[in-house]
């Protein structure tokens, strides 16, 4: 493995950012780097669903931010419900896998009055929405420990549909070891709160064991699922998570690689991370970016974390048993970062939780490799085209999108059906990018399209 030099801006243009955006080289790409939002308060989840970045706020708000103003518009407010003391409060979030028709946001807070210890609860909730609130809550799994930290949460819904919840140990070790807790495990569940038939133990939650506390996880192209999960002060792990299995804590830190680990790791009971970190840098979250546009990204791991306040890029082998280069970025310039995701322009949106907490942009400034659509199959017709365009083939689209070389969608529309004619009469002469998102498989193409006159 590689590790690369860690790529470091200065305090000066930390300052500027939080005015005006600003222009950075990663290899040979340009990025633009501005801010969203500062009006946000300590975001702990973000998704963009749409033409929003939807924010989770710890103190027990539910916020949209619309990608193009920045406008924030509120949507859930139970501050007067959630418990946020320390790291605890409004957490993980997760859409319905089929939103446009079940518009259902499943969440994860904590509750209720600390006991004598400091233990108070966290339940798994989803509400629906109604196009400008979140109502009718409903929950799905409740009277879970918590405590100021170390609770987990994540949520990710898989491809057959069910949900997938990360919980954290409370600094209580021996409920990750414990089948009969739902701490420090990796919980799987329906939409409607139900134990699926295949889980691992028929009538359990539980997944996966033995977790101290994981922040981060993504599935991968190759449909196998990734996690990142705090060490104590060594060994940060990313992990592939696999149903039935034992990841060893507190049993194991990490590798088996220490004399206090030689005996539970002699039984084979206990699964391995695929890579780690010591010292710690308290990995977070984690997404799979493709964009061939970005070389130094394409097909890489992008993680956040909090210690390490960096965003660490790495590859994987073809088997997902190792990373075999890393590269870190951005060392203290933002603070602590605690999610990313990928905006629809292939953008990149960064939650801080330091400061003032503005949500970040990334942009990569030439986004659209035109050699490259070149070799895309023919999407739209006619092309070169004057006034309209419509799909080259029979199937209908959820989402067509024309972008300009900078990566700027210029026009979109939806619902787009086999015939319907688009008109670009309005669009100047030039080169653009079509990106068409199907109906029936969920897929998104992009080819070059010619605009004369």
């Amino acid at each position: 493995m590689e590790l690369k030099n860690i790529l470091s801006i200065s305090a000066l243009v930390l300052t500027q950012l939080a005015h005006a955006q600003s222009n950075h080289t990663i290899g040979s790409t340009t990025v633009t780097i501005d801010t969203l939002t500062s009006n946000v308060s300590v975001p702990w989840e973000i998704k963009v669903k749409g033409d929003y970045l939807w924010v989770t706020e710890r103190a027990g708000r539910v916020s949209r931010i619309h990608l193009q103003t920045g406008v924030k518009s509120e949507v859930l407010n139970i501050t007067s419900t959630v418990n946020q003391t320390g790291e605890s409060g409004m957490l993980g979030m997760a859409f319905h896998p089929n939103f446009a028709t079940v518009p259902e946001v499943f969440l994860v807070y904590t509750y209720g009055t600390a006991d004598g210890q400091g233990f108070f609860k966290e339940r798994l909730v989803k509400y629906t929405f109604n196009g400008t609130s979140l109502v009718n809550e409903v929950i799905l799994l409740d009277d879970i420990l918590a405590w100021g930290a170390h609770n987990g949460s994540r949520l990710h819904f898989l491809p057959d549909g069910t949900l997938l919840m990360s919980t954290g140990e409370c600094y209580e070790d021996q409920l990750a070891q414990d089948p009969a807790s739902l701490s420090g495990k990796y919980l799987r569940l329906t939409a409607s709160g139900g134990i699926p038939a295949d889980n691992p133990t028929p009538g359990s939650y539980v997944y996966s064991m033995g977790h101290r506390n994981s922040q981060g996880i993504v599935v991968l192209p190759n449909g196998k699922i990734v996690i990142t999960e705090h060490g104590p002060s060594t060994d940060d792990e990313l992990t592939v998570l696999e149903p039935g299995k034992n990841y060893g804590w507190p049993l194991i830190h990490g590798f088996c690689d220490e004399n206090f680990e030689n005996a539970p790791c002699a039984t084979g009971d206990y699964t391995e991370p695929i890579h780690a970190w010591t010292p710690t840098i308290a990995t977070s979250d984690l997404i799979y970016y493709q964009n061939a546009a970005f070389p130094e990204w394409n097909n890489r791991l992008l993680m956040v974390t909090l210690n390490g306040q960096r965003v660490v890029a790495m590859e994987l082998n073809s088997q997902t048993t190792d990373v075999t280069d890393e590269d870190h970025y951005f060392q203290g310039l933002f603070g602590r970062l605690r999610d990313i995701e990928v905006g629809p322009n292939k953008e990149i949106y960064i939650a801080t939780n330091s400061g003032t907490s503005p949500i970040i942009r990334l942009t990569p400034s030439n986004p659209l490799s035109i050699t490259q659509l070149e070799e895309e199959p023919l999407l739209i017709i006619p092309n070169p085209a004057e006034n309209y365009i419509q799909l080259a083939n029979n199937q209908q689209a959820d989402q067509v999108s024309i972008l300009d070389l900078n990566g700027k969608t210029v026009l979109e529309q939806k619902n787009v059906e086999s015939g319907n004619q688009i008109d670009i009469t309005k669009l100047p002469m030039g080169t653009y990018s079509v990106e068409v998102k199907y109906t029936d498989n969920d897929t998104v193409q992009r080819s070059k399209l010619i605009k004369e006159r």
